[in-house]
């Protein structure tokens, strides 16, 4: 009886030390006993066990084949709230299409890989969060950043760390965050644009005809402008091509923060929108 009593004792002194170091956060955080190279391990594998997203799987059975133990586990809800992953029923996930993209694009390179996860974290809180804290002071180090992103986070930093360096770790590679030498600055991935400057959607400082040839347009590169933005695109179909994922990402990612007019605009408007990306999948040299 005396063991029973003990052991009995020890569980609940366990429990009450889990209790006293669970850390809480306002928002949904990766593991941190994931590094960020893995993260795109197990996005690859939910990939593939799931048959590019046609069956929903336990996050467990993604495991193995370079994919450590727990790694999706403890990473599916993080994975969720950016849109990488999505519930099919009860404890099973599937890919997002978004997700298979970026997967897809990464097996032929990085460059054609990140816009897509670009254009997925851009409005999430830290890629809000980065870009208030590198407007209002353009460069910062790694160590202060994530103090920020743990306030931001409502969170322990001391502990949470290594799950802060996670999400830095998405936004430098998307070019949301720039990192040098000098530290971290505000990249050009915060403003919708892809890494290396290839595609470009910026907004307009004066108006002009679609189409029509700018001073700053430089030969081998095409400029679409019309009151509501600007596209300077290089002249290379594969380019093009990447403009028109990239735009459906940008238009996923519109339509989920104005979920309320996104009928009405798309029955509005569906036909121009074809149009539109017709003439940008048509610029030819």
């Amino acid at each position: 009886m005396e063991e029973s009593s003990d052991a009995e004792e020890s569980s609940k002194e366990a429990k009450e030390r889990m209790k006293r170091t669970r850390t809480y956060s306002k928002y949904i955080l990766p593991s941190n006993r994931t590094p960020f190279s893995t993260h795109f391990d197990v996005l690859r594998r939910f990939v593939t066990v799931t048959r590019s997203g046609s069956e929903g799987v336990e996050a467990h059975k993604v495991e193995g084949e370079g994919v450590p133990v727990q790694a999706a586990q403890m990473n599916v809800r993080f994975m969720r709230s950016i849109g990488l992953l999505s519930p099919t029923e009860r404890g099973k996930y599937a890919p997002t299409q978004d997700a298979i993209r970026f997967v897809n694009a990464r097996s032929v390179s990085d460059e054609k890989a990140r816009p897509i996860l670009s254009g997925l974290i851009l409005s999430s809180w830290f890629a809000e969060t980065a870009r208030s804290l590198l407007s209002a002071q353009p460069l910062m180090t790694e160590d202060q950043f994530l103090g920020e992103l743990a306030l931001a986070a409502e969170t322990d930093k001391s502990r949470e760390e290594p799950a802060l360096r996670v999400i830095l770790e998405y936004l430098v590679y998307t070019g949301i965050v720039n990192r040098d030498e000098r530290g971290l600055s505000l990249g050009s991935g915060s403003s919708g644009q892809t890494v290396g400057g290839t595609v470009g959607i910026e907004p307009l400082q004066e108006t002009r005809p679609l189409g029509e040839k700018t001073a700053a347009e430089a030969p081998g590169w095409h400029v679409l402008q019309t009151e509501d933005f600007y596209v300077k695109v290089k002249s290379d179909m594969g380019v093009v091509e990447d403009l028109e994922l990239f735009l459906q990402t940008l238009k996923k990612k519109i339509a989920r923060l104005h979920p309320s007019t996104t009928s009405a605009d798309n029955s509005a408007h569906g036909s121009e929108d074809r149009v539109n990306i017709g003439m940008v999948g048509g610029l030819r040299e």
